[in-house]
């Protein structure tokens, strides 16, 4: 990598790394992820595992009038996903479920600071695990094992 290589990212606020080059975003979610656990008492739940990519995403929630509560994820995956998933916590902690669904892919970058094209996959999954998880109604009953899921 050249100095002007290194001039070019850094006034994006990206990093290079063995891995890619990432927005500090991406990689501040991934060193410190928000909201990774089991949401306490939660009500909604979709584990992800049946990808190519073989990673598995779970987002827990606790969604009382229409609102969410608390939303938290596990996750055995890339630096991009964990992120990912991290930073839609943020986005969609306390909102509607309605503003929660309507989150694309697209205002998920944006809120990283851009993801790659060749990563793209990770929000794409990480927002279909999230509407997945909406969709699926917990009772009370199924909430005894929360352990189950992915082992970050």
């Amino acid at each position: 990598m050249n100095a002007s290589q290194r001039r070019n990212d850094s006034e994006a606020g990206r990093t290079r790394s063995s891995v890619g080059t990432f927005h500090h975003r991406i990689l501040d979610h991934f060193h410190h992820p928000r909201n990774a656990g089991i949401a306490e008492d939660f009500n909604h739940s979709f584990l992800e595992q049946d990808n190519p990519w073989l990673i598995r995403i779970r987002f827990t929630l606790r969604v009382a009038d229409n609102r969410i509560e608390d939303v938290k994820f596990q996750t055995q995956s890339c630096v991009t996903t964990t992120a990912c998933c991290s930073a839609l916590t943020e986005m969609v902690q306390g909102q509607p479920v309605e503003r929660a669904m309507a989150v694309t892919p697209e205002q998920l970058s944006a809120y990283l600071g851009t993801i790659p094209q060749e990563k793209m996959h990770c929000a794409r999954l990480a927002v279909a695990t999230l509407r997945r998880s909406l969709g699926q109604q917990e009772s009370a009953a199924s909430n005894t094992n929360p352990q189950e899921g992915p082992n970050p």
